[in-house]
């Protein structure tokens, strides 16, 4: 079995219906005549639906870290445990997080955070920018680790019951909204703030201002949480596609990419592939959902020549639906109306 997971949620609700109802993804519309519905996430309200996106809320589930064993709040979604563990760090029983780099624009009413994937920070400045924060760290008990430059490592025990949402969700939007509030974040701000005072007039900063790039004014944090017991991997990942997660600007699939080889294997794993629409492709999305369509298109075609059946999962910005193609489904012409309707109530 292969599945593909198809990501748009950088899309809102509306801008993806309008590309839907566009024309713009013909080729998806068709694959879906040989689809039947597996499982179907119900349009949700709750704390894990505000802080988590659906794609998330699915690999948390592809992964059982909804299993009540594993006694992970719902709201959260341990990534930075699980890079912990890719790292060789032993994460252990203590809560870890994804610490990135970023940018906050201050404007009129509202910050909004530039995209992370535009920082272009490299291995040198960040290292810099770390060690000049590190005894503050220490005085705290926190501990971190910038194990790639946009993508840092941190742990405290305070993380426990943080919540947080991935950076992509908060890039050009009133980025306040997706901060980590409440008393279980109020040591992350605490220390926050002093580490963007050391940043100000770091000299890493000062040259990026010099060059007209944009500072390192702060660090987002997301997938906080504690691996109690660690779960096995579904999935096999050859390395383009680790590579390509890695390469995607997207944290937590970067953080999975590293830290799912280190998991023991399940029983029968299965090969994924993912695609995403980015920030940036809210700004044009007609023309982004009809890339996507192409791109998802040539991978639905290369996977059914190779199975008879394959799994695609398609997250909006509100819900997920899982999806199993076969390809003597493909005359179903009467289904483009049940298909329609599951790409406009992501």
């Amino acid at each position: 079995m292969h599945t593909l997971l198809i990501d748009t949620a950088a899309l809102d609700a509306e801008a993806w219906s309008q590309a839907v109802q566009g024309g713009a993804l013909p080729r998806l519309l068709r694959a879906l005549r040989m689809a039947h519905v597996v499982t179907r996430e119900t349009l949700r309200e709750d704390a894990q639906a505000a802080w988590l996106s659906p794609a998330e809320r699915w690999m948390r589930r592809a992964l059982g870290l909804d299993e009540p064993e594993l006694k992970a709040p719902d709201q959260q979604a341990p990534w930075g445990a699980l890079a912990a563990v890719g790292a060789g760090l032993q994460p252990g029983a203590r809560a870890w997080a994804l610490a990135l780099p970023a940018h906050l624009v201050l404007g009129r009413d509202s910050l909004q955070l530039a995209d992370p994937e535009q920082l272009a920070l490299d291995a040198e400045q960040a290292q810099a920018l770390l060690q000049a924060v590190l005894p503050l760290l220490r005085e705290q008990d926190w501990d971190m680790h910038a194990s790639r430059p946009g993508c840092w490592l941190v742990t405290h025990p305070s993380l426990e019951q943080v919540l947080t949402a991935d950076p992509l969700r908060a890039v050009g939007r009133n980025a306040a909204s997706w901060m980590p509030g409440g008393q279980a974040a109020a040591p992350w701000r605490r220390l926050l703030t002093e580490i963007q005072m050391v940043w100000a007039s770091h000299p890493v900063n000062e040259a990026r201002r010099e060059a007209g790039l944009p500072e390192v004014n702060t660090l987002w944090l997301h997938g906080c949480g504690v691996l109690r017991t660690l779960p096995s991997n579904p999935f096999v990942l050859d390395e383009p596609e680790r590579k390509a997660w890695r390469d995607a600007g997207c944290a937590w699939l970067g953080a999975l990419a590293d830290g799912l080889p280190a998991l023991t294997g399940s029983r029968h794993p299965h090969s994924l592939r993912v695609l995403q629409l980015r920030s940036h492709d809210a700004l044009r999305a007609q023309q982004a959902c009809a890339e996507l369509d192409e791109r998802a298109a040539a991978s639905l075609g290369a996977a059914l020549r190779e199975h008879p059946a394959l799994r695609l999962v398609l997250a909006g910005s509100r819900s997920w639906v899982d999806l199993e193609l076969r390809a003597s489904r493909s005359w179903h012409f009467w289904r483009d109306a049940a298909a329609r309707t599951w790409l406009d109530l992501l």
